[in-house]
C-alpha cells in the first residue's frame, strides 16, 4: 500500500532476468565441467573485493541504488544434521536443491558484501565454490567479517547450486538456518578442513574472562561465543548462573531478547534475586513490548534494591509505555519532534489498540471491526511498526535505495523493501516469540514448512516473509505532517501515493480496502495512526483505501488491486464499471478546458468556469454521497479560492458547499438557510479538506455567523487530525488561515 511500484519502468529488466532464469533451468541436474581452477577463482575474487572497496569509498557521499532479485521460492531444510549425508562440491548439480545432504566448507577469503555476503570456500577435496549468504545482518549491526571470514568452518544444509547472473556457478543460501557455523574440531568437519593447531581446552573461568573482555571491547557476538563455550564445561551451579547472566547482556546488545530473557531465569528469580538479572530481564521484556511484565520486574527490583536509581528511571519509561498501550495517551508533539530528529525515525513508543478487534468478514477473510460506536476523528489504532525500513529522500544526504525484482510475481518495487525482508527475517530468527503476530498475516496460498526448530535454531522461511510483505507492506512518509505541508506549499499538487520507506504494521494489516473508506491512516516516524473518518456504529468493519481513488478510468480500475488478490466492489468501482468510456473521455476534455482557463493571462473567468463545472457535474448520475465526484472537487475548490480572494463570501460559501458535496459529504447550513452549519455525514478525507473548512470559517465569520465559524474551525481541526494523526501542530501549520 503506497509503495513505489516500478514494474512498468523496469519491465525489460524483469523480462531479461526471467529469460536468464529459464536458460539456467535448462541446465538443471548438470554437473559443470568448466569450473574455474581454485587459484583463478581466488585471484578474481580478491581483485573484485579490492575494486568494490575502492568504489564504496568514492560513493560515500552519493545516493546509491542496488538491484536485488527474489529467486523462485524454496523451503528451508527441516531435517536435523544427524539425518543428512555429507556431499562434496564436485558432485553438486546445477539448479538443484540437494535435499538430504550437507556440505562442509572452510572459508578461504574475506567477505564481500553486496546484497548478499559472498566468500570463497573449499571442501576437503580442495575444490572451491562461491558462497552467497542472504538475509544476514547489515554492516551497521554486524560487520560481515564477524559473520563469515577466513578460516571459519561451515555446514551448508541441503545446498542450492545454481548459475548466477554473471554466468558463474555458486551456492545460494536464502534461509538463515541452512548454514551452521561449527568449530574447527567438529567431528562433522573432514580432517583436511580442520585447523592444524586447535586451541587448548580452556576452563569455564578463563572462557568467562574472555567473554567479559569481549563485552568490554563491544565485541558482543564474540562474547556470546565465549560464554556459550564456557557453559559447555562449567559444572558449578553458581558459576553457570554468572555466565548466563553475563551472556544475557551480550544477547541484549545483539537484540536477541528471547535468549536474554531466558538467561536471566525469568520468571523464576528465586527467593534472593540478583539485581543484574532483574534489570536485564526487565530490559528484555521492554524490547519485546511486554511492558506490563517489565513493570512488574522493575517494581520487584525497586523493592529489593531501593537505591537503584537507574531502575526508577527505566520504570518511569515503562509506565509511560503502559499509559500509551492502555489509553492511547500519547504526547504527539514529542512524537513529531522525535520523528524529525531521529534517523531512522524509529520511535520508542507502545502500540495502542483502541475499540477494535479482528473478526472474520463475509467475503474478505479477516477484517478489523469497531467494538463500540465511535465518532469521526476518534483514534482506533496507534501502532508501532513490527518492522520498518527507512530510505532517505531529498536532501538528507547519503542513502541507499534498492530495486527489488520478484521473478515469480513479475513485480518491481523501489525503496527499502529488500532491507525490510532482511530486518523481518532477522527479527523472527533472533526472537521466535514475536513470530506469530507476523506469520499469521495473509500470505495467499503459499505453504511453508511446519517444523518450527531444527538443530536448536528457529526456522524462518525467507520466502514466507517476502510473500507476507507483498500483501501487507505499507509505504510511508517520514511523517504525514511533512507531506501535508508539502501539499499546502504547492511542492506537491496531489497527495503522494508512493514512498520509498516502508514497514509492516500487523494490526493495521487486517484493515480491508474500500475506496469509500471510513478510516484514514497517517504516520509519525514508524508509528501508524488510524482514525475514523465517519461516525461508526458498533460492529462496523473499518476500511481504508490501499490506493487513493482517482475517479479516472484510463486503465482497468481493478488492475491496481490484483497484487492483493481481491476485486473492489464499492459503489465507486461499481459506478466506474457501469459508466461508459465516452463519459470518462468527456470528463477529461472538460478538465483540460478548465486547465486552459486557469492558464489564461486574464485570470479565471468565473462565469465560464461555473459553466464548465456544471457540465462536469452533469456527467455524474449517482448521488454524490454514494459515489463522490472526484474530478469535480479540486476545480470547485479553486473557484472557492477565487471568490474568497475577491471577498465574495456568499459565492465562496456556495463553492465550499459544492466541494464538500463532491467529496461525498452531506451538510446543513452552508447556504442562505437559517439552519446551523453541521456535517450530517462525512465524505472522503483529502488533504485540501482542512482548507475547505477554513474557507467556510472565514466566510461565516465575515457574514456574522460566529457560531458557525467556530463549528467550521472544529471540523477543520478534526479533518487535520485524521490527515496528520494529531492536532497539536494545527495552529502552527495553519497560522495564516487562523488570523
Amino acid at each position: 500500500m503506497d509503495v513505489h511500484d516500478v514494474t512498468d519502468q523496469y519491465r525489460q529488466m524483469l523480462a531479461g532476468a526471467k529469460q536468464n532464469l529459464l536458460k539456467a533451468k535448462k541446465r538443471r541436474g548438470q554437473i559443470p565441467r568448466d569450473r574455474e581452477p581454485k587459484d583463478q577463482m581466488y585471484l578474481k575474487f580478491m581483485m573484485n573485493l579490492m575494486s568494490l572497496k575502492s568504489s564504496e569509498q568514492q560513493q560515500q557521499q552519493q545516493h546509491m541504488m542496488h538491484s536485488s532479485f527474489v529467486p523462485p521460492s524454496y523451503l528451508p531444510c527441516t531435517e536435523p544434521l544427524d539425518g543428512l549425508r555429507r556431499i562434496v562440491i564436485r558432485d553438486l548439480q546445477l539448479e538443484t536443491h540437494h535435499r538430504g545432504t550437507y556440505l562442509p566448507l572452510r572459508v578461504i577469503t574475506p567477505p564481500q558484501r553486496m546484497t548478499a555476503i559472498m566468500v570463497l570456500a573449499e571442501d576437503n577435496l580442495a575444490d572451491v565454490v562461491l558462497l552467497q549468504l542472504y538475509q544476514q545482518e547489515t554492516e551497521e549491526i554486524r560487520e560481515a567479517s564477524d559473520i563469515v571470514n577466513v578460516g571459519m568452518t561451515l555446514l551448508v544444509k541441503e545446498p542450492y547450486f545454481k548459475v548466477m547472473a554473471s554466468g558463474e556457478y555458486g551456492l545460494r543460501v536464502d534461509h538463515l538456518s541452512d548454514v551452521i557455523h561449527v568449530s574447527p574440531d567438529d567431528p562433522r568437519i573432514p580432517e583436511t578442513l580442520r585447523a592444524q593447531f586447535l586451541p587448548e581446552k580452556c576452563s569455564a573461568q578463563s572462557l568467562k574472562m574472555k567473554g567479559n573482555a569481549a563485552i568490554g571491547e563491544k565485541q558482543y557476538w564474540q562474547a556470546i561465543k565465549e560464554y556459550s563455550n564456557a557453559l559447555t564445561v562449567a559444572n558449578i551451579p553458581d558459576e553457570i548462573e554468572i555466565i548466563k547472566r553475563n551472556r544475557s547482556l551480550a544477547f541484549l546488545k545483539t537484540k536477541q531478547y528471547d535468549a536474554a530473557l531466558s538467561d536471566t531465569g525469568f520468571p523464576n528469580f528465586g527467593s534472593e534475586p540478583v539485581e543484574k538479572s532483574l534489570f536485564r530481564a526487565a530490559e528484555a521484556l521492554y524490547f519485546l513490548s511486554r511492558f506490563r511484565d517489565s513493570s512488574k520486574v522493575l517494581e520487584l527490583l525497586r523493592a529489593k534494591f531501593p537505591n537503584n536509581e537507574q531502575a526508577l528511571a527505566v520504570l518511569e519509561r515503562v509506565r509511560r509505555r503502559c499509559l500509551e498501550q492502555d489509553d492511547g495517551n500519547y504526547d504527539f508533539k514529542l512524537l513529531q519532534a522525535e520523528a524529525k530528529k531521529l534517523r531512522p525515525p524509529q520511535l520508542d513508543h507502545a502500540t495502542y489498540i483502541g475499540p477494535v478487534e479482528i473478526r472474520n468478514t463475509k467475503t474478505k477473510g479477516r477484517g478489523l471491526f469497531v467494538t463500540k460506536a465511535v465518532k469521526a476523528g476518534d483514534l482506533l489504532l496507534c501502532e508501532k511498526a513490527f518492522a520498518h525500513a527507512y530510505a532517505a529522500e531529498g536532501d538528507e544526504g547519503n542513502s541507499k535505495v534498492t530495486l527489488l525484482m520478484n521473478l515469480e510475481t513479475k513485480r518491481g518495487l523501489m525503496g527499502g523493501h529488500a532491507d525490510l525482508i532482511t530486518t523481518i527475517t532477522q527479527k523472527l530468527f533472533r526472537n521466535p516469540s514475536v513470530a506469530p503476530s507476523f506469520t499469521t498475516l495473509y500470505h495467499g496460498n503459499y505453504e511453508t514448512a511446519s517444523t518450527p526448530m531444527v538443530d536448536g535454531q528457529p526456522i524462518v522461511d525467507t520466502f514466507l516473509v517476502e510473500r507476507i510483505m507483498s500483501f501487507n507492506v505499507f509505504g510511508c512518509p517520514l511523517s504525514s505532517l511533512s507531506t501535508h505541508k508539502d501539499i499546502l506549499s504547492n511542492k506537491s499538487k496531489k497527495e503522494p501515493t508512493a514512498f520509498h520507506s516502508c514497514g509492516i504494521w500487523t494490526q493495521a494489516s487486517y484493515i480491508n480496502h474500500r475506496c469509500t473508506s471510513n478510516a484514514r491512516r497517517s504516520f509519525i516516524g514508524d508509528m501508524m495512526i488510524v482514525r475514523a473518518t465517519q461516525d461508526l456504529e458498533a460492529n462496523t468493519e473499518v476500511t481504508f483505501w490501499y490506493k487513493q481513488p482517482t475517479g479516472d478510468r484510463s486503465k482497468d480500475p481493478q488492475e491496481v488491486y490484483k497484487n492483493w488478490n481481491f476485486i473492489c466492489d464499492c459503489t465507486m468501482c461499481q459506478d466506474a464499471k457501469m459508466t461508459k468510456a465516452a463519459v470518462f473521455s468527456e470528463r477529461r476534455k472538460i478538465v483540460e478546458k478548465m486547465k486552459r482557463a486557469c492558464d489564461s493571462p486574464n485570470g479565471i473567468q468565473t462565469g465560464q468556469f461555473e459553466r464548465l463545472l456544471k457540465a462536469l457535474d452533469h456527467t455524474y448520475t449517482q448521488p454524490a454521497d454514494e459515489v463522490p465526484r472526484l474530478s469535480l472537487w479540486d476545480p470547485q475548490l479553486l473557484l472557492a479560492r477565487v471568490y474568497m480572494a475577491r471577498g465574495d463570501m456568499i459565492k465562496g460559501l456556495e463553492s465550499v458547499r459544492k466541494v464538500l458535496i463532491a467529496l461525498g459529504f452531506i451538510v446543513d447550513g452552508v447556504d442562505a438557510s437559517s439552519t446551523s452549519f453541521r456535517v450530517v455525514k462525512w465524505g472522503l478525507v483529502v488533504d485540501h479538506l482542512v482548507e475547505t473548512f477554513l474557507h467556510a470559517r472565514t466566510a461565516f465569520d465575515a457574514l456574522g455567523a460566529g457560531g458557525d465559524s467556530k463549528t467550521a474551525e472544529g471540523y477543520a481541526r478534526c479533518a487535520y487530525t485524521m490527515l496528520v494523526g494529531e492536532d497539536t501542530s494545527f495552529e502552527s501549520t495553519y497560522a495564516e488561515h487562523l488570523r
